[in-house]
């Protein structure tokens, strides 16, 4: 009899335990079906462009060189151009699309024979990372071969400038951690879009840290300007400031570096295109 009971007081132990808990089920299921949807971040889509739309663009700047007040940059002056509608890349160029590129077209980079090459820093974990350690010769068969063309120089500032000549890509004053320069703390190139706050008026992505890019423009005064720089023929000029550059905060989208066309360091691209007049029509200015 008592083995009888026992066993009987177990059935009913098993039976309350399984009904708290289908009651604990019940109440919990509205709390799940009420609860919020996961915001998905924007995908990043290597490759993509973006229209910049045709206009007149503030190039260069008349700030005098932070690092000596008495002479001004090799950005100056600031003076306004005319631009045709146009196509830039939204991201910069990745370790993982040059990689394809290279198998596709077999290409052998300029760097190859010193064993210094864009591969020595390619890997499956920074396949999203820009490519760097290209020369302007490899950015620009890169670009010639996906059907596009390295920007110029005035092109890449008016993307990152936006119709109203900003300092920053998001406006006139620093803010610090927007972009992937020297004071995020990586001091490396990181994978494209990862700084939320590194978008120009247009939309195009890590114009101002990350990697330095290739124009095809050469090394050269602007108009007006008597000093402020050692313009080398020869030499294309890079824009962008990186993940290493110290003066970030009293730079801007301005800032112009140049270097021999077969220089090797860690420096990417990013590809343009002309916009086609039907394109040029729909392309609608910034807000």
């Amino acid at each position: 009899m008592i083995r009888k009971a026992n066993c009987a007081l177990a059935l009913i132990l098993v039976v309350l335990v399984l009904g708290a808990c289908g009651k604990k089920e019940e109440s919990a299921a509205p709390q799940t079906q009420s609860a919020a949807p996961a915001v998905e971040a924007p995908k990043v889509i290597p490759g993509e462009m973006v229209l910049i739309p045709a206009g007149e663009y503030a190039i260069g700047t008349n700030e005098p060189n932070p690092e000596n007040k008495k002479e001004f940059t090799n950005a100056y002056p600031e003076h306004k151009i005319k631009l045709p509608a146009f196509w830039i890349d939204k991201y910069e160029v990745t370790g993982k699309e040059y990689l394809e590129f290279s198998i596709n077209t077999q290409y052998v980079a300029e760097g190859e024979a010193e064993g210094k090459t864009w591969r020595t820093f390619f890997s499956a974990e920074r396949a999203n990372n820009p490519v760097t350690y290209i020369t302007y010769k490899d950015a620009e068969a890169f670009c010639k071969g996906v059907g596009k063309r390295l920007p110029t120089e005035e092109e890449w500032e008016a993307a990152g400038r936006g119709p109203n000549g900003y300092r920053f890509p998001w406006g006139n004053e620093w803010e610090a951690n927007k972009a992937n320069t020297l004071d995020a703390g990586f001091r490396v190139p990181v994978d494209i879009g990862k700084f939320e706050g590194d978008v120009s008026p247009f939309g195009v992505r890590d114009m101002f840290g990350n990697v330095q890019e290739w124009t095809t423009s050469n090394y050269k005064a602007y108009p007006g300007n008597s000093k402020g720089g050692d313009f080398q023929p020869g030499f294309r000029v890079l824009r962008g400031l990186g993940s290493r550059y110290t003066g970030a905060k009293s730079s801007g989208l301005w800032s112009r570096s140049a270097y021999p066309g077969n220089y090797l360091a860690d420096f990417g691209c990013r590809c343009a295109k002309n916009a086609t007049p039907e394109e040029a029509a729909k392309a609608a200015p910034a807000k």
